[in-house]
């Protein structure tokens, strides 16, 4: 699929047939509604939703809508490119299979190797995959896109905008629920390295008080955001 800007537009919807609470993913910012795409790249991408939900599963798929329709509003409200951030919010899950053991077994089918320094967060190996059929099984070849994939659930020092937008749409979606949910979309509305920065501080706390050890890139990012853990 090549990757380019919008021209004539059209509102996006969700596809039809899939079922899906319109109060659980409307858009969560406030103002216009008018987050747009062209029509012939919106069939593009609609072409792809049943394989997509037998995939990874309904729940899962709802949360990749609700990813997908975020991405585009902070898009929108950024200046990102909005097909980029349609591809990259859609699919930043599609290797998210229901079982650790299945993402494993996938990412060795196909010959990848996980990174060095994804080898102990087993949490996050659907990314690295998610990469590799966004593009394989897809048909995404904009790098950007499939680098705003890899790290959604990390980020890492250097991130572009639209990284930073997947990780955020990715975290708060509207199918989310968790305290200061509210305060944290309503400061990426106006601020999305403040945004960015919040976030980190609260997943990484979050994950802390687990117990669990902090993954290499999140830390980067981190550092890089300002952000702090005490």
């Amino acid at each position: 699929m090549s990757i380019v800007n919008a021209s004539t537009a059209i509102r996006l919807e969700t596809p039809v047939g899939v079922a899906i609470d319109s109060r659980r993913v409307a858009v969560p910012l406030h103002g216009s509604a008018r987050y747009l795409l062209n029509r012939d790249t919106f069939l593009q991408f609609e072409q792809f939703i049943p394989v997509l939900q037998r995939t990874i599963g309904k729940k899962r798929f709802l949360h990749s809508l609700g990813a997908m329709h975020y991405a585009i509003a902070l898009a929108d409200r950024h200046g990102e490119d909005l097909v980029r951030a349609t591809a990259a919010g859609l699919f930043h899950d599609c290797g998210r299979l229901r079982e650790i053991g299945q993402i494993e077994a996938e990412t060795k089918r196909r010959g990848l190797t996980l990174p060095a320094e994804d080898r102990p967060f087993a949490k996050v190996w659907h990314a690295w995959l998610s990469a590799h059929m966004a593009k394989d099984d897809f048909a995404i070849t904009d790098e950007a896109v499939l680098q705003a994939i890899r790290l959604h659930p990390t980020g890492d020092a250097n991130m572009s905008r639209l990284d930073k937008i997947i990780f955020l749409a990715d975290y708060m979606e509207p199918t989310r629920c968790f305290d200061g949910l509210k305060e944290l979309r309503a400061l990426a509305e106006e601020d999305l390295d403040g945004a960015l920065r919040s976030a980190l501080e609260h997943k990484l706390r979050y994950v802390q008080s687990l117990g669990r050890l902090l993954h290499p890139r999140s830390l980067r990012a981190l550092a890089a955001a300002g952000g702090t853990l005490t």
